[in-house]
């Protein structure tokens, strides 16, 4: 694969002599209708099954082994957008800004190792039911009601459209058909086999779709190399024009921490993943994390398919798209271009319509940094085009389809179940009740895909509105104190700081003051606002009831500040000292793995081997630590 810079030479996209026809043949149909029919026929296959109880249509019968639920998991994180995005961040940023996402995998290893088995002692049917099994009053009773619109709508809502605006991308330069109409086929067989299969169609399916979708991203980033002369000759090219233009893309971290990037980084690891709840890395666990977790056969499934989904999510998947964005960048240098042409008009001021203009005027705007990914399609021969666009059905239908179950989840049993139900229904009645609110969740986040800009405005979106109460979820499972006030407080602080910020522009003022970041600093303004009001809250408003903490704690046994509970119930708490250290190797082990590998692939085998052996090493000693722990708990009656 590697032929060397002089191969690169010959290449010149902006010439015409590179071939770059984006269009399905036969074959390429083919390979679409072949996946379409199968992952349609797999999730109609578990329709029976589905429709027997609502715990087998939201949580599959709680019976799901550790790697179909962590694969799952994987699945629904690989979404259409992903790649998009990530080399999005590195057209724009270089490599170093993915640390905007990477800084999440300390909270995601926290939760395999301190939280995964306590999910699944609980034994709750959604994450938002915990406020009740945790709470009591009539402020749990509220906040359950408002946690399910929030997350079941407004939440999954976003995600559903992010998903969908960024697989537009992809429908628009492959399909000659119009990209309403083949998102529309894609949207209506995902919510057939979701409506009719529910969790066990959804898994069903992410195992295949999860295969396919690595598979893709493999094969395209292999092929963009090649076009591009082999990953040596495209690392070189890259690193010239960067010089050229004094931007670094091929630094794993950022090479100036008193740029604005490097600020960024140092905030959001510090800060980002024990502050903001944000899917698929809610602090303490959340989302479609908590629903496969409370899935597993037992407590060892849960933390073995979590930490699973930890490593492959950051160390598995993300250098294949890291290298197609590289090779975009070395193969059309008008992506680069337009950074450089935007990041100049930023720094002037310019308003947006002025920047949409000077972009237009310039002849780039086609060469934005979300339209790298795609644009690399071009390289993919006869056949293998049809297998990656699959991929890219795939990932979107695996996020999909999660997102459409987990919401339904959520409407159904946290505000249908307490609040609407009437006695006497059958679970069949139940289940078909499920299956209208997967209808309407649809029908929503359909309408805001239209609303979004950009995929990337959703995760900001998002990041933003629920900064500061990821602290409170943390701390729920480890101090007896936290209440539902505790929470309340946290997300109506969170709510305000966010508010607050959009409207006076305080994290553009504090980067005029400071120098830093104002999208971060906007983050920070909003979780100290967030922290400062559900700490005030917690010590000015009454603790859950004793019979509540003490029937909790029999149940799920949490380790930390549970002092008084712990001795009225005379049963003592999980250790927490052997769930740090395993939590400390399992990063080392996923972040070595993660940057030893790129390291490896950029071209600093010493560092790489280094970083790669340091992981390696972590490894060995977590899984000696896990074979050591007693294979089972002894379970306490929650009552």
């Amino acid at each position: 694969m590697r032929r060397g810079l002089a191969a690169l030479q010959d290449v010149d996209p902006a010439a015409g002599q590179v071939e770059a026809t984006v269009g399905l043949s036969g074959w390429d149909w083919g390979f679409v209708l072949w996946f379409l029919a199968v992952t349609t026929g797999v999730g109609l296959y578990y329709a029976r099954r589905a429709s027997k109880s609502l715990d087998e249509y939201f949580l599959s019968g709680r019976d799901l082994p550790w790697w179909a639920l962590g694969t799952s998991m994987v699945a629904t994180t690989f979404a259409a957008d992903t790649p998009i995005v990530v080399a999005g961040f590195v057209v724009a940023g270089g490599i170093a800004k993915n640390w905007l996402w990477w800084s999440f995998l300390f909270g995601g290893t926290l939760t395999v190792f301190l939280f995964s088995r306590l999910w699944r002692r609980a034994s709750v049917f959604t994450e938002i039911e915990l406020i009740d099994r945790r709470y009591d009053g009539g402020a749990a009773k509220a906040l359950r009601g408002f946690k399910a619109v929030f997350l079941g709508l407004v939440v999954n809502s976003i995600i559903f459209g992010f998903v969908t605006k960024a697989m537009s991308s992809v429908v628009a330069a492959v399909l000659p058909i119009d990209e309403v109409v083949a998102l529309g086929i894609l949207l209506v067989l995902a919510l057939i086999y979701t409506m009719l299969s529910g969790l066990w169609g959804v898994v069903a399916t992410d195992v295949l779709q999860f295969v396919m979708a690595l598979l893709g991203a493999v094969l395209l980033a292999v092929l963009a190399l090649d076009a591009g002369g082999g990953l040596d000759a495209v690392v070189e090219r890259v690193r010239v024009l960067g010089d050229q233009q004094g931007r670094d893309l091929l630094a794993i971290f950022p090479t100036d921490w008193g740029s604005a990037l490097g600020a960024s980084v140092m905030i959001l690891v510090l800060v980002n993943w024990w502050a903001v709840y944000y899917p698929g890395a809610e602090p303490g666990g959340g989302g479609y994390v908590a629903q496969r977790m409370l899935a597993a056969k037992d407590e060892r499934h849960a933390r073995a398919g979590t930490l699973w989904f930890v490593f492959a999510h950051y160390a598995l998947r993300p250098w294949p798209w890291i290298l197609v964005a590289l090779a975009a960048v070395a193969l059309e240098p008008r992506f680069l271009e337009t950074q450089v042409l935007l990041d100049s008009l930023a720094q002037s001021g310019a308003e947006d319509e002025a920047v949409d203009a000077a972009v237009a005027q310039a002849g780039l705007a086609d060469y934005g940094a979300e339209a790298a990914y795609p644009w690399t399609f071009r390289f993919l021969p006869v056949g293998l085009l049809g297998l990656v666009v699959a991929s890219f059905f795939a990932a979107f239908m695996s996020t999909i389809t999660t997102t459409l179950n987990l919401s339904a989840s959520y409407l159904v049993n946290d505000l249908y179940l307490p609040f609407f139900a009437r006695q006497g229904e059958t679970e069949r009645h139940r289940v078909m009740v499920s299956r209208i609110t997967v209808a309407v969740v649809s029908v929503v986040g359909a309408l805001v895909s239209w609303v979004l800009a950009t995929a990337g405005d959703g995760w900001t979106a998002i990041m933003h509105l629920t900064a500061g109460t990821g602290l409170v979820l943390i701390l729920r499972w480890l101090w007896w104190r936290i209440s539902a006030w505790s929470e309340i407080a946290a997300m109506v602080g969170s709510a305000i700081g966010f508010f607050a910020n959009q409207s006076f522009e305080i994290g553009a003022k504090l980067a005029e003051a400071t120098g830093g970041p104002a999208d971060e600093l906007g983050l920070l303004f909003t979780v100290a606002c967030s922290t400062v009001a559900w700490l005030a809250v917690t010590f000015v408003t009454p603790p859950t009831g004793e019979s509540k903490l003490q029937a909790f704690f029999r149940q799920v046994r949490p380790g930390g500040a549970w002092g008084p509970v712990a001795r009225a119930t005379g049963v003592a708490p999980s250790p927490l000292s052997r769930d740090l250290v395993m939590w400390l190797f399992a990063t080392v082990m996923v972040f070595g793995t993660l940057l030893g590998f790129g390291s490896w692939l950029l071209g600093d085998t010493r560092t790489g081997y280094g970083l790669l052996g340091t992981a390696l090493g972590s490894g060995v000693i977590l899984f000696a630590l896990l074979r050591r722990e007693p294979r089972t708990v002894p379970a306490e009656s929650a009552e």
